[in-house]
């Protein structure tokens, strides 16, 4: 089963759709005329713009955008990009950033037709997110897709975006407690299992319903995040001799790989292949989970769209860069094999020692964690989509439980088939943007001559 779905998975996330995401962008940065580039000072300044919301809203621009990254910024941006460095060799960076150039678009593609197609509740409240632009925007032939979109999405949110994670917790805090005290396996067990009890109760506290969610994002969002840049910045400072030369490996590397790896990686395409795949699975353009968040917020398409465009630039340009920078500047890496888990902390041990585990753990913790809150939300709305608001309640009880055995062991099998439909999800999506892109256009024209009208 395991290498079934192990080949399943390698193919779900393979090449051929990578060029369907890669070729969306292509399209939506062409038919939009390179607006992600044009507008990207814009974009910067209204992401640092004050803003509450209005009547109606069940969350403010900033919950939007920092739940939304919350969610994107998990231990991918630790161990993902470590990975992808290790497989296919620091040009894999360079793709990365190539890939991060059309994600914008089609992030802020997603929201704004989140944002366009959305619903109002007869609270007030909204509800968006691909299965609305789907019911509202295709033909009612392509209905069906939105279904399969948000079963998928539910499934997923157990796997992905809370048992993976929670286990990844409970294994870094069962690291710390190995390099206190010398734990037995009962006590290890203990441990992990406190872990998972400790995250299904805080869960409750946070989960109770929108509002919750995002100012607990709104605050844990910039420490956490704030806290991993210094670190990193420190690390690449400390070896600052050694930069130049990781930005000649990372564009030497591009398309020239068996020069910088030895020949452990043996063609630009692997390095290309890597990149591109861990930059999406990253920021998670295409997958289409951050439209549900932002929807939530009140805005016009373009302002909540530009915050997208800012998203996928915090997680992947500035996030994946450094933590890619503190590992090609320790310089201590076997290339072709997956060691993941292991890199980072070792680039940052090179530089601080193993104390730096206790830093190490609280960050890994952190991205863990807001992960699962950020996927909470994005299950409780595919459920509700699906069977009604009434089933959110029972979905996030679900959810939370779910969290106390995926501390104490690894369920392999739930996992590749969660990350199997989270690949899954795109498809809906993609077709969906293909289909909207005129839409997209409309919105953008629209939106220019607004502002040679002032």
């Amino acid at each position: 089963m395991l290498n079934f779905l192990n080949k399943l998975n390698s193919i779900v996330w393979g090449v051929p759709t990578l060029l369907v995401i890669f070729f969306t962008g292509v399209i939506l940065t062409l038919r939009t005329n390179f607006f992600q580039i044009r507008f990207f000072k814009k974009a910067f300044k209204t992401f640092f713009q004050k803003r509450r919301d209005a009547h109606g809203a069940q969350l403010t621009p900033l919950q939007s955008v920092s739940t939304a990254l919350s969610a994107t910024m998990g231990t991918g941006n630790i161990v993902g990009v470590a990975g992808a460095i290790a497989l296919g060799g620091p040009g894999a960076v360079f793709w990365m950033w190539v890939s991060a150039a059309f994600c914008m678009i089609i992030k802020f593609s997603e929201i704004a037709l989140s944002i366009h197609y959305r619903e109002q509740g007869a609270d007030g409240s909204y509800s968006g997110g691909v299965m609305y632009y789907i019911k509202n925007g295709l033909p009612r032939n392509f209905a069906p897709l939105g279904t399969v979109f948000c079963i998928c999405g539910v499934i997923a949110a157990f796997g992905v975006g809370n048992m993976t994670q929670i286990n990844t917790m409970s294994a870094s805090v069962s690291a710390l407690a190995r390099t206190v005290f010398d734990l037995s396996p009962k006590s290890d067990f203990f441990v992990k299992f406190s872990v998972g009890v400790l995250c299904a109760f805080c869960c409750c506290l946070i989960l109770k319903n929108d509002r919750s969610i995002g100012k607990f994002c709104e605050k844990i969002f910039p420490v956490m995040t704030l806290l991993y840049i210094v670190v990193t910045t420190l690390a690449i400072a400390l070896n600052y001799q050694k930069i130049p030369l990781a930005f000649y490996d990372i564009f030497v590397g591009a398309f020239n790989p068996k020069g910088v790896t030895g020949g452990a990686v043996g063609s630009a395409f692997v390095a290309l292949r890597f990149g591109m795949s861990r930059g999406v699975f990253s920021n998670e353009a295409g997958l289409g989970t951050a439209p549900t968040v932002y929807a939530c917020s009140k805005g016009d398409e373009v302002s909540l769209g530009f915050l997208g465009i800012m998203e996928v630039f915090i997680d992947t340009i500035v996030v994946c860069t450094l933590t890619a920078l503190t590992v090609l500047c320790a310089g201590d890496i076997t290339f072709g094999i997956d060691y993941a888990a292991d890199i980072t902390f070792n680039a940052l041990s090179s530089v601080f020692g193993k104390n730096i585990i206790f830093i190490f753990c609280p960050v890994v913790c952190f991205f863990a964690f807001s992960s699962v809150i950020g996927w909470g939300l994005y299950g409780s709305k595919f459920a509700a989509f699906l069977l009604g608001n009434n089933f959110k309640r029972v979905f996030l009880v679900i959810f939370v439980l779910a969290q106390i055995p995926a501390a104490v062991f690894r369920a392999e099998v739930i996992w590749l088939l969660a990350e199997i439909l989270n690949g899954f999800m795109i498809l809906p999506n993609i077709t969906a943007l293909l289909f909207l892109t005129n839409k997209v256009a409309d919105i953008t024209c629209e939106y220019k001559r607004k502002l040679q009208d002032k």
